[in-house]
């Protein structure tokens, strides 16, 4: 079987281009072929780390994009400056992007793609895996004008118009995204959303699509087998810290370590000076990292006990794929939920040690359960890749 896989993320150093990565890797690896059609980046916003990490036999095709490349490379001088104008730089980035670009940033892709010319007999299948929405209407341009007959077969990293990112835009951004995601939708043969939860809640606001509406977890790309020999236990969260509660996990860890000799250390990686006040963060036991590369949170995996999950504070039906890349490790999983779909969610994977993230919380049963665990072989992308093939064959 062969496959025109086309994503906009596939060697940032974002979450989406680990999934899609792993995804990738696992759909060769079951002995079928690949082909992707993806983002000319300049090399600089590239991640050496998963350029190795990507199969050598999957082909990789580009559409151009200047004036991306020229936009955010003002932007990331001005961040290595740090300009005292950066803050307004970058609240004026935002304004741009919700009034001149759309779907995303990446729009001049969509109109650029239509310089690509496919051959209508090469393929058994297109596959467009977002974020971001541009690879959805890069994939449409693809099949309108090369006439292509081959099921289109989508995958949502996140939804679209139940995105929570999407209730601060304006009105009229809202309608049109409201507007397009259906057109999408109605246009795909199957559609992959990597939560559950997301799955069913598309099927009831989209009723006449609940049919080809499926669920595709994600895999963790790189397996981590390590025990920590540190004389203290070291819990790791990984991702922004916005609209999340991270105040219970603070006052129980200060409570934990009053009474125990042997201490918690918190780190966060990926903190920013948009995520949150930096006073409740002012503890002798937490140590703060701005953002790392997927490379970097490999080691950080290597080098923890505990690896945390915090819920969305906002409901949201989203599981984070770092919930995914920790099933890759032999390491204790503390998840720490808001809602009780979430936490039934959570619960089947029988493989997370679950609170309800409120008040002060016992961590005796998170600290017994360190060097317990193994990794989730069930989520490898061999297995995961398995699953997505035999539901976009099968009807």
């Amino acid at each position: 079987m062969k496959i025109l896989y086309i994503t906009t993320s596939l060697l940032r150093n974002e979450s989406a281009s680990i999934r899609n990565i792993s995804l990738i890797n696992g759909i060769v690896e079951n002995g079928n072929e690949v082909d992707i059609l993806t983002l000319n980046f300049l090399e600089k916003f590239e991640d050496k780390f998963l350029k190795t990490s990507l199969t050598k036999e999957a082909r990789i095709y580009k559409v151009k994009i200047p004036k991306f490349n020229k936009i955010f490379s003002i932007i990331s001088n001005k961040r290595k400056e740090k300009s005292k104008n950066f803050k307004f730089i970058l609240k004026l980035k935002n304004i741009i992007k919700e009034f001149l670009f759309f779907p995303d940033i990446y729009s001049e892709s969509i109109e650029n793609s239509k310089e690509i010319v496919i051959n209508k007999d090469k393929y058994d299948f297109v596959v467009s895996s977002s974020d971001s929405k541009s690879s959805h209407f890069i994939a449409k341009n693809i099949i309108k004008n090369n006439n292509l007959k081959q099921q289109w077969v989508q995958i949502w990293g996140d939804p679209w118009g139940n995105d929570i990112n999407v209730r601060t835009l304006n009105f009229l951004t809202k309608y049109r995204i409201k507007k397009e995601e259906k057109k999408l939708l109605e246009k795909a043969t199957k559609i992959f959303y990597i939560s559950e939860l997301t799955s069913e809640t598309i099927k009831n606001k989209y009723p006449l699509f609940s049919n080809k509406i499926f669920t595709l977890n994600r895999s963790y790309l790189k397996e981590i087998n390590s025990k920590n020999e540190q004389q203290k236990f070291i819990f790791s969260y990984t991702g922004s810290i916005l609209n999340r509660n991270i105040i219970p996990l603070i006052d129980s860890i200060e409570k934990y370590n009053e009474n125990n000799d042997k201490k918690i250390e918190l780190n966060f990686y990926g903190i920013n000076e948009q995520d949150f006040n930096f006073d409740i963060l002012n503890k002798n036991f937490i140590k703060i990292f701005s953002r790392v590369s997927f490379e970097e949170v490999l080691e950080v995996y290597k080098n923890s006990d505990v690896l945390v999950y915090i819920d969305n504070l906002y409901n949201s039906t989203q599981i984070p794929g770092k919930i995914y890349d920790y099933f890759g490790t032999n390491k204790t999983i503390l998840g720490l939920y808001e809602s009780e779909d979430v936490k039934e969610t959570l619960k089947k994977y029988d493989r997370i040690e679950l609170i309800r993230n409120q008040g002060i919380f016992e961590l005796n049963s998170v600290i017994k359960s360190i060097n317990t665990k193994n990794v989730m072989e069930k989520f490898s992308p061999k297995n995961i890749a398995k699953d997505f093939i035999e539901k976009i064959i099968n009807n």
